[in-house]
Order: C-alpha cells, then structure tokens, then sequence
C-alpha cells in the first residue's frame, strides 16, 4: 500500500512538474507578445480634433456634416487620419479643408464625399511642417456652409 501511494504522489508530481514545464514557454511567449505590443502602441500619442459644418435655411443642428480625426508623429512624419460624415443626404457633398503650413507657407488640401469617407495621409517634418487647420463645409462650390476651423501648431 506504501509502494502505491508513493508512486501515484510521485506519478502526479511528475505531471505537475511536466505540464508547468509545457506552459512556462507559452506564458513566456504570450508575455513577450503583450510586451511588444504595449512597446508599439506606445511610440505615439494620438492628438484628437473634430469639426461641424454651419447649418443652412431649413437644416437642423443634427444635419450638420461633421468630421473627427487624430494627428500623431512618428520617425520624422506627421500622420493623419480624418473621418467625414454627412448626415443629411441632401445630394450635397461634404468638404474637408485641410491647410497645413510650413517653411514655403500655407498650403490647402480639399477632401469631398457624398456619405461617409476616411483620409490617411502624412508630411514629413523636414520641410519645416509646423501646423494645421482643418474645417468642414456642406454645400455646393461656391455656396458652402463652412464651420469654424479647428487649429493646432506644433
């Protein structure tokens, strides 16, 4: 009886020993996992900005147009993603002024979308890139319902 109880205390601690064994690599790799992904999340910070578009003759607030995105810099480049939104459906398009200033001056980009569309773009800073502004307008060329810009210098 002695022999048996020895030898299934030595048979289950030999279990435990083998499966702490099998999940050490995996903890370890799982570890390593998480460990490079906070690593790389936290080689940026994302700078939040967001806009509405005024709001004509018979529209609500709620049918504004409106825009959010986020700016970030990374190795030498400043990064941007802008979301845009038309709420209204009024067969009008949604623009998205974009000036960006640097050694030469202000410069503009213009963005349009009928619904729902993303921009991704960047700017490296050799240029001497030091700031932006950015607006949203719904309307027709000439005829647009601008809001108010949305500022930000580095």
């Amino acid at each position: 009886m002695r022999k048996l109880r020895s030898v299934l205390v030595g048979t289950a601690l030999a279990g435990a020993l083998a499966a702490g064994i099998v999940a050490a690599p995996a903890q370890a790799a799982t570890a390593t996992a998480a460990g490079t992904a906070s690593v790389a999340q936290a080689q940026y910070t994302k700078h939040w900005f967001s806009g509405y578009s005024d709001f004509g003759r018979g529209e609500s607030r709620g049918e504004r147009s409106y825009y959010k995105g986020y700016w970030y810099y990374s190795k030498g480049r400043y990064y941007f993603d802008i979301n845009t939104w038309d709420r209204d459906r009024d067969r009008e398009d949604t623009f998205v002024d974009f000036y960006y200033h640097d050694d030469r001056g202000w410069h503009n980009r213009r963005f349009n979308t009928g619904g729902h569309h993303e921009w991704k773009f960047s700017y490296s800073a050799k240029g001497g890139f030091d700031g932006f502004r950015v607006r949203v307008g719904e309307g027709r060329p000439g005829d647009f319902d601008w809001g108010s810009y949305d500022r930000d210098s580095f």
